[in-house]
């Protein structure tokens, strides 16, 4: 015997609808903080990643799935673009949009509609500030800096996207100058959710060779594409290697937390190693001038001994 069921019963897609549906209406559209994380952009053109809160032990407290659909998107580049900024991992930002449930895949997502430049820069003003005067509480801010640069940098570590344009850029110019440069390279990424752990890897691991100094270079890019050389994390690295630090990060405007910490900062990879090539070009006249000036001294004293010589002989 069957019995009549008393409770409504949903079907799956029904309850979707409905769960969706009180979503949309709690929540039309409200604006959401929070740190950029997984980014995905699709062939369609959409824009996926998270968006993510972290405790004070650095665990995830919070996340929302998120998506930028392509017309959203790609207005939200250009708005971003004008003040040199992109979405990229490790951000914070404050974004406007929608809570919506996705019935096929059961998934509650956030659909962005517009980001605010103005609080992404404040984030980043405040974070750098912060940072600053944390290194220099911490006696760091001078310090590779205070480190001497051998006069004749033959041996040379360098820290780099693999096969990037900077790379190529840095070793075309040292094998130009002619002069035997002995390049240890580790590669690290330079953007994106692991650049800034392969980036401390790197430095600590040149740090332990013996070169004569490093040089950490990228070419040039956004904001948020330079932002991991505002990393606390990079600057400490470069702060506590005991070899000096040469940067050239392909920035026109401001400095990185990473150039103010390192022994000498330049505004690209190509101008480092011009750098360098000089550096070795003053070394090799020096040289040849205590060549020139042994020379004439040798030369003087030749020319002594012999009138002495011939006035020994008439006397």
């Amino acid at each position: 015997m069957s019995l009549p069921f008393e409770d409504e019963t949903y079907s799956v897609s029904a309850l979707c609808e409905e769960v969706r549906d009180l979503l949309q209406q709690a929540y039309p559209e409200v604006w959401v903080a929070g740190e950029v994380n997984r980014i995905r952009e699709h062939r369609s053109g959409h824009f996926y990643f998270e968006l993510i809160e972290k405790g004070d032990s650095d665990q995830i407290t919070g996340k929302l799935e998120a998506v930028a659909w392509r017309n959203d998107y790609r207005r939200i580049k250009q708005v971003l673009a004008a003040s040199q900024q992109a979405i990229a991992e490790g951000q914070t930002i404050r974004c406007r949009g929608r809570v919506d449930f996705y019935a096929p895949f059961g998934r509650l997502q956030f659909v962005v509609r517009e980001v605010d430049p103005v609080f992404t820069l404040g984030m980043q003003a405040r974070r750098r500030r912060e940072t600053l005067e944390a290194l220099s509480k911490a006696g760091l801010l001078e310090r590779n800096s205070s480190l001497t640069l051998p006069e004749l940098p033959m041996k040379i570590g360098l820290v780099t996207s693999h096969e990037s344009a900077a790379y190529h850029d840095f070793l075309s110019s040292l094998r130009e100058s002619g002069y035997g440069f002995q390049v240890i390279f580790v590669h690290a990424a330079v953007q994106g959710r692991d650049a800034e752990r392969e980036l401390v890897s790197a430095i600590e691991s040149l740090g332990r060779s013996e070169v004569d100094c490093l040089a950490l270079i990228r070419g040039g890019g956004s904001r948020s594409d330079l932002a991991v050389f505002d990393s606390r994390a990079v600057a400490e690295a470069i702060a506590k290697v005991p070899t000096p630090v040469l940067t050239g990060l392909g920035h026109e405007i401001d400095q990185s937390i990473a150039d103010l910490t390192s022994h000498t900062a330049f505004k690209t990879p190509t101008k480092v190693a011009e750098f360098l090539v000089e550096r070795v070009q003053i070394a090799e006249r020096r040289v040849i001038d205590s060549g020139r000036a042994l020379s004439r001294a040798s030369l003087e004293l030749l020319r002594r001994g012999r009138e002495a010589l011939g006035r020994a002989e008439r006397g």
